[in-house]
């Protein structure tokens, strides 16, 4: 098939671009600018990449003209919860309106298979209670109303929305973000550093692998509409950081006190029941996908 990924030069996008180019397929990757280091570059993936952005719809438009796309996943967003909570215009734009733009540029070329990232932070806090697709998106910050907004408008347009659990492993270089920093830090010798006040709140931690094939799995066989996306592997960020200080042997980690600027939902749980009808389900669990992800930092930070 020819695709096209949006926002393919990210971590997600990376890795779905080269298992795609693995399994045969045309991959156009599109990114905001060239930069220096990339998710592409980490992983050895090497495909066509156009630079634009997303807000624009000529862009759009002649990237899935130019390529005559079968398949378009739309990944490009503002996907650190912290970066949109201070840049609530950016943020809105680019995932809102980008969102549209990608939807509006496919139904007008006739492009039928569609898929949409979402998250599971849309659905809001319902107090630990299993996320299911039709529950109420109650979004409680910047980010997550981003979210839930592009969600509910890609159904508009008989989308496939994938609405993911935290998502880790091989070629993230956000180092913004705990497990790759907290990997960085360890192989350096020095103890993972847990930011922020949410040290013990719950969250559902997805193997990148897993969401990649949930991604090709719904491409090729899925129906309109929201999925979710889970491992029902659920970790605080300072098991997270146990985990990583035992994987590495590093010292116990740090807890750095740091007030956030957004709101943080105590627990995050999916139910996958609608996925896993599919034939699909996660194989790889938390501990697994951790020495596997650890073990690719140790030889990427040489």
């Amino acid at each position: 098939m020819r695709t096209v990924v949006f926002g393919g030069e990210g971590f997600l996008g990376a890795n779905l671009c080269k298992a795609l180019i693995e399994q045969g397929h045309e991959v156009t990757a599109t990114s905001l600018h060239r930069q220096n280091k990339t998710s592409l570059d980490a992983l050895g993936v090497s495909c066509r990449v156009e630079y634009g952005d997303v807000t624009d719809y000529n862009f759009v438009e002649r990237v899935l003209s130019s390529t005559e796309a079968e398949w378009v996943f739309h990944l490009a967003a503002v996907s650190i919860v912290r970066i949109a909570s201070r840049s609530p215009l950016r943020t809105l734009n680019t995932n809102i309106m980008g969102t549209v733009n990608v939807l509006e540029a496919c139904y007008k070329l006739g492009i039928k298979k569609v898929l949409v990232a979402s998250s599971d932070k849309a659905y809001g806090d319902h107090g630990g209670v299993p996320y299911r697709e039709d529950m109420p998106l109650k979004p409680t910050g910047v980010y997550e109303v981003s979210k839930a907004c592009a969600d509910n408008i890609a159904t508009l347009y008989d989308a496939i929305v994938l609405r993911c659990a935290n998502l880790y492993g091989e070629g993230d270089l956000n180092f913004s973000r705990l497990i790759p920093n907290s990997f960085k830090l360890a192989w350096n010798n020095e103890p993972p550093q847990i930011y922020g006040d949410a040290v013990d709140a719950r969250r559902e931690w997805l193997y990148i692998e897993d969401a990649v094939n949930a991604y090709i799995k719904l491409a090729e066989i899925g129906l309109p509409g929201a999925y979710n996306v889970g491992s029902g592997d659920q970790a605080s960020p300072l098991e997270i950081g146990k985990m990583i200080s035992d994987i590495t042997g590093s010292l116990s980690p740090e807890w750095v006190r740091k007030e956030n600027d957004f709101y943080e939902i105590k627990e995050q749980v999916l139910d996958c029941t609608k996925m896993l009808a599919l034939g699909w389900k996660p194989f790889t669990g938390i501990t697994a996908g951790l020495y596997k992800t650890g073990d690719w930092y140790r030889e990427y930070l040489k």
